[in-house]
Protein backbone atom coordinates (compact mmCIF):
# COMPACT_ATOMS: atom_id res chain seq x y z
CA UNK A 1 0.00 0.00 0.00
CA UNK A 2 2.80 2.40 0.85
CA UNK A 3 4.40 1.69 -2.53
CA UNK A 4 1.27 2.91 -4.30
CA UNK A 5 1.31 6.22 -2.48
CA UNK A 6 5.05 6.64 -2.88
CA UNK A 7 4.55 6.30 -6.64
CA UNK A 8 2.18 9.22 -6.50
CA UNK A 9 4.60 11.47 -4.66
CA UNK A 10 8.09 10.59 -5.89
CA UNK A 11 8.51 12.68 -9.04
CA UNK A 12 10.50 15.86 -8.66
CA UNK A 13 9.16 18.27 -11.25
CA UNK A 14 5.56 17.26 -10.83
CA UNK A 15 2.82 19.10 -12.72
CA UNK A 16 -0.90 18.50 -12.77
CA UNK A 17 -0.65 16.94 -16.21
CA UNK A 18 2.11 14.52 -15.23
CA UNK A 19 0.32 13.69 -11.99
CA UNK A 20 -2.86 12.73 -13.81
CA UNK A 21 -0.98 10.59 -16.32
CA UNK A 22 0.68 8.76 -13.44
CA UNK A 23 -2.66 8.44 -11.64
CA UNK A 24 -4.30 6.78 -14.63
CA UNK A 25 -1.32 4.49 -15.25
CA UNK A 26 -1.12 3.53 -11.57
CA UNK A 27 -4.77 2.60 -11.56
CA UNK A 28 -4.14 0.22 -14.44
CA UNK A 29 -0.97 -1.22 -12.92
CA UNK A 30 -2.58 -1.90 -9.58
CA UNK A 31 -5.52 -3.79 -11.12
CA UNK A 32 -3.76 -7.20 -11.33
CA UNK A 33 -2.70 -6.93 -7.68
CA UNK A 34 -6.20 -7.91 -6.60
CA UNK A 35 -5.32 -11.52 -7.37
CA UNK A 36 -2.17 -11.43 -5.24
CA UNK A 37 -3.67 -11.00 -1.77
CA UNK A 38 -7.03 -10.56 -0.01
CA UNK A 39 -6.00 -7.07 1.13
CA UNK A 40 -5.24 -5.93 -2.39
CA UNK A 41 -8.48 -7.50 -3.58
CA UNK A 42 -10.36 -5.40 -1.04
CA UNK A 43 -8.36 -2.34 -2.10
CA UNK A 44 -9.26 -2.74 -5.78
CA UNK A 45 -12.73 -4.28 -5.69
CA UNK A 46 -14.02 -2.17 -2.82
CA UNK A 47 -13.73 0.94 -4.96
CA UNK A 48 -15.94 -0.54 -7.64
CA UNK A 49 -18.99 -0.06 -5.42
CA UNK A 50 -18.28 3.40 -4.00
CA UNK A 51 -20.36 5.42 -6.43
CA UNK A 52 -23.32 3.04 -6.20
CA UNK A 53 -23.23 3.17 -2.38
CA UNK A 54 -23.20 6.96 -2.43
CA UNK A 55 -26.04 7.17 -4.94
CA UNK A 56 -28.20 4.73 -2.99
CA UNK A 57 -27.59 6.41 0.38
CA UNK A 58 -27.47 10.14 -0.35
CA UNK A 59 -31.01 10.57 -1.58
CA UNK A 60 -32.17 13.42 0.67
CA UNK A 61 -31.00 17.05 0.35
CA UNK A 62 -29.34 18.89 3.21
CA UNK A 63 -25.96 19.80 4.68
CA UNK A 64 -23.26 17.18 4.19
CA UNK A 65 -19.81 16.89 5.70
CA UNK A 66 -17.17 14.77 3.99
CA UNK A 67 -14.17 13.47 5.95
CA UNK A 68 -11.38 11.50 4.28
CA UNK A 69 -9.02 9.26 6.27
CA UNK A 70 -6.10 7.21 5.04
CA UNK A 71 -6.69 4.35 7.44
CA UNK A 72 -7.86 3.46 10.94
CA UNK A 73 -5.38 5.69 12.76
CA UNK A 74 -6.49 8.76 10.83
CA UNK A 75 -10.12 7.88 11.48
CA UNK A 76 -9.42 7.93 15.21
CA UNK A 77 -7.89 11.38 14.78
CA UNK A 78 -10.94 12.60 12.91
CA UNK A 79 -13.41 10.83 15.17
CA UNK A 80 -13.76 13.61 17.78
CA UNK A 81 -14.80 16.02 15.02
CA UNK A 82 -17.35 13.56 13.67
CA UNK A 83 -18.71 13.12 17.20
CA UNK A 84 -19.03 16.88 17.56
CA UNK A 85 -21.01 17.14 14.33
CA UNK A 86 -23.24 14.24 15.40
CA UNK A 87 -23.99 15.96 18.72
CA UNK A 88 -24.20 19.62 17.70
CA UNK A 89 -25.55 19.27 14.15
CA UNK A 90 -27.51 15.99 14.03
CA UNK A 91 -29.27 17.11 10.87
CA UNK A 92 -25.97 17.01 8.96
CA UNK A 93 -25.20 13.98 6.80
CA UNK A 94 -21.69 12.63 7.44
CA UNK A 95 -19.74 10.89 4.68
CA UNK A 96 -16.46 9.12 5.50
CA UNK A 97 -14.02 7.75 2.94
CA UNK A 98 -10.95 5.55 3.40
CA UNK A 99 -7.89 4.87 1.30
CA UNK A 100 -6.89 1.63 3.04
CA UNK A 101 -8.82 -1.61 3.62
CA UNK A 102 -7.55 -1.73 7.23
CA UNK A 103 -9.55 1.40 7.99
CA UNK A 104 -12.61 0.64 5.91
CA UNK A 105 -13.00 -2.94 7.16
CA UNK A 106 -13.04 -1.94 10.83
CA UNK A 107 -15.15 1.23 10.57
CA UNK A 108 -17.49 0.58 7.62
CA UNK A 109 -20.43 0.21 10.02
CA UNK A 110 -19.61 3.08 12.36
CA UNK A 111 -22.63 5.02 13.61
CA UNK A 112 -20.62 8.22 13.27
CA UNK A 113 -21.21 8.28 9.52
CA UNK A 114 -24.25 7.92 7.33
CA UNK A 115 -22.19 6.31 4.58
CA UNK A 116 -18.64 4.89 4.55
CA UNK A 117 -16.92 4.06 1.27
CA UNK A 118 -13.49 3.66 -0.27
CA UNK A 119 -12.32 6.87 -1.91
CA UNK A 120 -12.45 6.35 -5.67
CA UNK A 121 -9.07 6.62 -7.40
CA UNK A 122 -7.82 10.20 -7.65
CA UNK A 123 -8.66 11.18 -11.23
CA UNK A 124 -10.42 14.31 -12.45
CA UNK A 125 -13.40 12.30 -13.64
CA UNK A 126 -13.76 10.44 -10.34
CA UNK A 127 -13.37 13.62 -8.29
CA UNK A 128 -16.12 15.41 -10.22
CA UNK A 129 -18.45 12.42 -10.10
CA UNK A 130 -17.81 11.95 -6.38
CA UNK A 131 -18.53 15.59 -5.54
CA UNK A 132 -21.62 15.64 -7.74
CA UNK A 133 -22.98 12.77 -5.63
CA UNK A 134 -21.84 13.92 -2.20
CA UNK A 135 -22.29 17.69 -2.64
CA UNK A 136 -20.38 18.45 0.58
CA UNK A 137 -20.82 21.75 2.38
CA UNK A 138 -17.39 21.22 4.00
CA UNK A 139 -14.54 18.75 3.48
CA UNK A 140 -12.02 17.47 6.02
CA UNK A 141 -8.74 15.72 5.28
CA UNK A 142 -6.89 14.08 8.17
CA UNK A 143 -3.16 14.38 8.87
CA UNK A 144 -1.55 14.42 5.41
CA UNK A 145 -3.92 12.51 3.15
CA UNK A 146 -4.20 15.07 0.34
CA UNK A 147 -5.40 14.08 -3.12
CA UNK A 148 -4.86 16.79 -5.78
CA UNK A 149 -7.84 16.18 -8.06
CA UNK A 150 -10.29 16.10 -5.19
CA UNK A 151 -8.84 19.27 -3.68
CA UNK A 152 -8.89 21.04 -7.05
CA UNK A 153 -12.52 20.05 -7.58
CA UNK A 154 -13.49 21.20 -4.10
CA UNK A 155 -11.78 24.53 -4.64
CA UNK A 156 -13.58 25.05 -7.95
CA UNK A 157 -16.90 24.47 -6.20
CA UNK A 158 -15.92 26.87 -3.37
CA UNK A 159 -16.28 24.17 -0.73
CA UNK A 160 -14.39 24.96 2.52
CA UNK A 161 -11.50 22.51 2.95
CA UNK A 162 -9.90 21.75 6.31
CA UNK A 163 -6.78 19.77 7.13
CA UNK A 164 -6.84 18.51 10.72
CA UNK A 165 -4.17 16.91 12.91
CA UNK A 166 -1.65 17.82 10.22
CA UNK A 167 1.93 16.71 10.73
CA UNK A 168 4.78 17.92 8.55
CA UNK A 169 8.51 17.25 8.26
CA UNK A 170 11.13 19.32 6.39
CA UNK A 171 11.93 16.46 3.99
CA UNK A 172 8.39 16.32 2.57
CA UNK A 173 7.80 17.51 -0.98
CA UNK A 174 5.69 20.42 0.25
CA UNK A 175 8.87 22.13 1.42
CA UNK A 176 11.25 21.28 -1.43
CA UNK A 177 12.27 23.91 -4.01
CA UNK A 178 10.56 21.76 -6.66
CA UNK A 179 7.46 21.12 -4.54
CA UNK A 180 5.28 23.91 -5.90
CA UNK A 181 2.62 21.47 -7.13
CA UNK A 182 2.15 20.17 -3.59
CA UNK A 183 2.45 23.59 -1.98
CA UNK A 184 -0.68 24.55 -3.89
CA UNK A 185 -2.58 21.83 -2.05
CA UNK A 186 -1.84 23.53 1.25
CA UNK A 187 -2.65 26.94 -0.21
CA UNK A 188 -6.05 25.59 -1.24
CA UNK A 189 -6.98 24.76 2.35
CA UNK A 190 -9.45 26.99 4.12
CA UNK A 191 -7.59 26.29 7.35
CA UNK A 192 -4.83 23.94 8.48
CA UNK A 193 -4.78 22.64 12.05
CA UNK A 194 -1.29 21.33 12.88
CA UNK A 195 -0.13 19.05 15.65
CA UNK A 196 2.98 20.83 16.86
CA UNK A 197 5.05 24.01 16.76
CA UNK A 198 7.57 22.72 14.24
CA UNK A 199 4.77 21.95 11.76
CA UNK A 200 3.32 25.41 12.33
CA UNK A 201 6.66 27.05 11.56
CA UNK A 202 7.17 24.92 8.44
CA UNK A 203 3.81 25.89 6.98
CA UNK A 204 4.25 29.56 7.83
CA UNK A 205 7.70 29.53 6.23
CA UNK A 206 5.88 28.98 2.93
CA UNK A 207 3.94 32.21 3.40
CA UNK A 208 0.77 30.37 4.37
CA UNK A 209 -1.06 32.09 7.21
CA UNK A 210 -4.33 30.14 7.38
CA UNK A 211 -2.82 27.73 9.90
CA UNK A 212 -3.04 27.31 13.66
CA UNK A 213 -1.56 25.07 16.34
CA UNK A 214 -4.34 22.86 17.64
CA UNK A 215 -2.47 19.78 18.79
CA UNK A 216 -3.33 16.18 18.03
CA UNK A 217 -6.97 15.09 18.35
CA UNK A 218 -5.78 11.58 19.20
CA UNK A 219 -5.05 12.75 22.75
CA UNK A 220 -8.68 13.74 23.17
CA UNK A 221 -9.84 10.50 21.63
CA UNK A 222 -7.76 8.19 23.80
CA UNK A 223 -8.64 10.10 26.97
CA UNK A 224 -12.30 9.76 26.07
CA UNK A 225 -11.75 6.05 25.40
CA UNK A 226 -10.15 5.48 28.79
CA UNK A 227 -13.13 7.04 30.57
CA UNK A 228 -15.71 5.01 28.67
CA UNK A 229 -16.89 1.43 28.99
CA UNK A 230 -13.88 -0.76 28.23
CA UNK A 231 -15.41 -4.02 29.35
CA UNK A 232 -14.39 -7.09 27.38
CA UNK A 233 -15.97 -10.14 29.06
CA UNK A 234 -13.65 -12.61 27.35
CA UNK A 235 -10.60 -10.83 28.82
CA UNK A 236 -12.12 -10.89 32.29
CA UNK A 237 -12.46 -14.65 32.00
CA UNK A 238 -8.94 -14.98 30.62
CA UNK A 239 -7.07 -12.66 32.99
CA UNK A 240 -8.85 -13.31 36.30
CA UNK A 241 -6.40 -12.08 38.98
CA UNK A 242 -3.22 -12.50 36.95
CA UNK A 243 -0.92 -9.76 35.77
CA UNK A 244 -1.06 -9.20 32.04
CA UNK A 245 1.26 -8.11 29.24
CA UNK A 246 -0.28 -7.05 25.92
CA UNK A 247 1.52 -7.02 22.59
CA UNK A 248 -0.50 -4.52 20.58
CA UNK A 249 -0.46 -4.29 16.77
CA UNK A 250 2.49 -6.65 16.69
CA UNK A 251 4.36 -7.89 13.62
CA UNK A 252 6.39 -11.08 13.06
CA UNK A 253 9.62 -9.42 14.22
CA UNK A 254 7.86 -8.33 17.40
CA UNK A 255 6.68 -11.87 18.03
CA UNK A 256 10.21 -13.19 17.56
CA UNK A 257 11.45 -10.66 20.11
CA UNK A 258 8.97 -11.86 22.72
CA UNK A 259 8.78 -15.61 22.12
CA UNK A 260 11.61 -16.49 24.48
CA UNK A 261 10.19 -14.37 27.29
CA UNK A 262 6.65 -15.67 26.77
CA UNK A 263 7.86 -19.26 26.86
CA UNK A 264 9.86 -18.60 30.02
CA UNK A 265 7.45 -16.49 32.04
CA UNK A 266 3.86 -17.15 30.92
CA UNK A 267 1.91 -18.90 33.67
CA UNK A 268 -1.34 -18.63 35.61
CA UNK A 269 -0.01 -15.58 37.47
CA UNK A 270 1.43 -13.78 34.43
CA UNK A 271 -0.53 -13.95 31.20
CA UNK A 272 0.13 -12.58 27.73
CA UNK A 273 -2.25 -11.21 25.11
CA UNK A 274 -1.02 -10.97 21.53
CA UNK A 275 -3.03 -8.67 19.26
CA UNK A 276 -1.33 -8.99 15.85
CA UNK A 277 -1.57 -6.14 13.37
CA UNK A 278 -2.31 -8.64 10.61
CA UNK A 279 -4.63 -11.57 11.13
CA UNK A 280 -2.90 -13.65 8.48
CA UNK A 281 -3.43 -17.34 9.36
CA UNK A 282 0.15 -18.21 8.40
CA UNK A 283 1.62 -15.96 11.12
CA UNK A 284 -1.01 -17.10 13.61
CA UNK A 285 0.00 -20.70 12.97
CA UNK A 286 3.70 -19.86 13.22
CA UNK A 287 3.58 -18.18 16.60
CA UNK A 288 1.06 -20.67 18.01
CA UNK A 289 3.40 -23.47 17.05
CA UNK A 290 6.36 -21.88 18.86
CA UNK A 291 4.62 -20.93 22.11
CA UNK A 292 5.00 -23.59 24.80
CA UNK A 293 2.56 -22.36 27.53
CA UNK A 294 -1.16 -23.04 27.14
CA UNK A 295 -2.33 -20.93 24.21
CA UNK A 296 -5.75 -20.10 22.82
CA UNK A 297 -6.79 -18.19 19.73
CA UNK A 298 -9.86 -16.07 20.30
CA UNK A 299 -11.96 -15.21 17.26
CA UNK A 300 -14.80 -13.38 18.98
CA UNK A 301 -17.16 -16.32 18.96
CA UNK A 302 -19.72 -16.55 21.78
CA UNK A 303 -19.26 -20.30 21.69
CA UNK A 304 -15.65 -20.06 22.87
CA UNK A 305 -14.92 -22.65 25.57
CA UNK A 306 -14.95 -20.55 28.75
CA UNK A 307 -12.99 -23.12 30.73
CA UNK A 308 -10.27 -23.22 28.09
CA UNK A 309 -10.27 -19.43 28.02
CA UNK A 310 -9.76 -19.19 31.77
CA UNK A 311 -6.97 -21.79 31.74
CA UNK A 312 -5.08 -20.25 28.84
CA UNK A 313 -1.83 -18.48 29.67
CA UNK A 314 -1.40 -16.86 26.25
CA UNK A 315 -4.30 -15.44 24.27
CA UNK A 316 -3.93 -14.59 20.58
CA UNK A 317 -6.64 -12.20 19.39
CA UNK A 318 -8.04 -13.11 16.00
CA UNK A 319 -10.37 -10.11 16.14
CA UNK A 320 -10.37 -6.49 15.01
CA UNK A 321 -11.32 -3.46 17.06
CA UNK A 322 -10.70 -4.87 20.55
CA UNK A 323 -7.19 -3.59 21.21
CA UNK A 324 -8.05 -0.12 22.55
CA UNK A 325 -10.28 -1.66 25.21
CA UNK A 326 -7.91 -4.56 25.87
CA UNK A 327 -5.29 -2.14 27.20
CA UNK A 328 -7.60 -1.57 30.19
CA UNK A 329 -6.77 -5.12 31.30
CA UNK A 330 -3.01 -4.81 30.89
CA UNK A 331 -0.26 -4.11 33.39
CA UNK A 332 2.39 -3.54 30.74
CA UNK A 333 2.13 -2.91 26.99
CA UNK A 334 4.41 -3.51 24.06
CA UNK A 335 3.38 -1.54 20.96
CA UNK A 336 4.56 -3.00 17.68
CA UNK A 337 5.82 -1.56 14.43
CA UNK A 338 8.99 0.22 15.55
CA UNK A 339 11.25 -2.81 15.73
CA UNK A 340 11.05 -3.15 11.96
CA UNK A 341 10.14 -0.61 9.30
CA UNK A 342 6.35 -0.87 9.21
CA UNK A 343 5.86 2.13 11.48
CA UNK A 344 5.05 2.48 15.17
CA UNK A 345 1.42 2.03 16.09
CA UNK A 346 -0.64 4.02 18.57
CA UNK A 347 1.21 4.43 21.87
CA UNK A 348 -1.33 6.90 23.22
CA UNK A 349 -3.95 4.19 23.77
CA UNK A 350 -1.90 2.34 26.42
CA UNK A 351 -0.47 5.61 27.74
CA UNK A 352 -3.92 6.89 28.67
CA UNK A 353 -4.35 3.88 30.97
CA UNK A 354 -1.06 4.73 32.70
CA UNK A 355 0.67 1.62 31.41
CA UNK A 356 4.44 1.20 31.20
CA UNK A 357 5.13 1.01 27.46
CA UNK A 358 7.87 -0.77 25.52
CA UNK A 359 8.58 -0.10 21.84
CA UNK A 360 11.26 -0.67 19.19
CA UNK A 361 13.86 1.94 18.19
CA UNK A 362 12.59 3.24 14.82
CA UNK A 363 10.63 6.26 16.01
CA UNK A 364 12.07 9.29 14.19
CA UNK A 365 8.76 9.93 12.38
CA UNK A 366 6.73 9.72 15.60
CA UNK A 367 7.07 12.90 17.67
CA UNK A 368 4.95 11.68 20.55
CA UNK A 369 7.24 8.65 20.96
CA UNK A 370 10.34 10.84 20.86
CA UNK A 371 8.83 13.20 23.43
CA UNK A 372 7.85 10.34 25.73
CA UNK A 373 11.28 8.78 25.40
CA UNK A 374 12.92 12.06 26.40
CA UNK A 375 10.57 12.34 29.38
CA UNK A 376 11.24 8.77 30.50
CA UNK A 377 7.68 7.80 29.65
CA UNK A 378 8.49 4.64 27.73
CA UNK A 379 11.22 2.07 27.11
CA UNK A 380 12.98 1.59 23.79
CA UNK A 381 14.45 -1.85 23.08
CA UNK A 382 16.62 -3.09 20.24
CA UNK A 383 16.76 -6.79 21.05
CA UNK A 384 15.77 -9.48 23.52
CA UNK A 385 18.60 -8.56 25.89
CA UNK A 386 17.21 -5.03 26.20
CA UNK A 387 13.74 -6.42 26.73
CA UNK A 388 14.83 -8.83 29.45
CA UNK A 389 16.53 -5.99 31.31
CA UNK A 390 13.10 -4.40 31.69
CA UNK A 391 10.89 -7.44 32.11
CA UNK A 392 12.90 -9.44 34.64
CA UNK A 393 12.87 -6.72 37.37
CA UNK A 394 9.21 -5.95 36.63
CA UNK A 395 8.21 -9.58 37.16
CA UNK A 396 9.76 -9.47 40.64
CA UNK A 397 8.39 -6.01 41.44
CA UNK A 398 5.77 -4.27 39.31
CA UNK A 399 6.61 -0.94 40.92
CA UNK A 400 9.98 -0.83 39.13
CA UNK A 401 8.37 0.57 35.98
CA UNK A 402 5.29 2.31 37.34
CA UNK A 403 6.91 5.74 37.18
CA UNK A 404 7.15 5.24 33.43
CA UNK A 405 3.42 4.55 33.21
CA UNK A 406 2.57 7.59 35.31
CA UNK A 407 4.73 9.78 33.07
CA UNK A 408 2.93 8.47 29.99
CA UNK A 409 -0.47 9.24 31.51
CA UNK A 410 0.57 12.74 32.53
CA UNK A 411 1.86 13.31 29.00
CA UNK A 412 -1.53 12.48 27.50
CA UNK A 413 -3.39 14.60 30.03
CA UNK A 414 -1.14 17.54 29.24
CA UNK A 415 -1.92 17.45 25.52
CA UNK A 416 -5.70 17.27 25.39
CA UNK A 417 -7.66 20.16 23.88
CA UNK A 418 -7.11 19.87 20.11
CA UNK A 419 -10.76 19.04 19.46
CA UNK A 420 -11.95 22.09 21.35
CA UNK A 421 -9.58 24.32 19.37
CA UNK A 422 -10.93 22.99 16.07
CA UNK A 423 -14.63 23.10 16.97
CA UNK A 424 -14.27 26.62 18.36
CA UNK A 425 -12.92 27.66 14.97
CA UNK A 426 -15.64 25.80 13.10
CA UNK A 427 -18.36 27.25 15.31
CA UNK A 428 -17.17 30.73 14.48
CA UNK A 429 -17.04 30.09 10.73
CA UNK A 430 -20.22 28.12 10.04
Amino acid sequence: MHLIKETYFSFRFMTGFIYNIISILSQGLIWPAQWLSPKMAAFVRGRQNSFDQLAQTLTQPGKRIWMHCASLGEFEQGRPILEWFRKKHPETTLVVTFFSPSGYTVRKDTDLADVVVYLPWDTRYNAKRFLDLVQPTSAFFVKSELWPNYIEALKKQHVPIYLIAAQFRPNQLFFKPYGGFFKRLLQAMTHIFVQNQSALELVKSMGIQHVSLSGDTRFDRVMQQSKGDNTLPFLEVFKKQARCVILGSSWPEDHDLWLGIINEYACDQLKFVIAPHSLAPKEMDRISGQIIPTTLRYNGSESTDQLALSHAQVLILNTMGDLAKAYAYADLAYVGGALGTTGLHNILEPATFGLPIVIGPHIKKFPEAIALKDLGGLYVVHNESDLRAIIAPWIDDANTVQTTGNTALNFVQGHIGATQHIVDYLSGHR
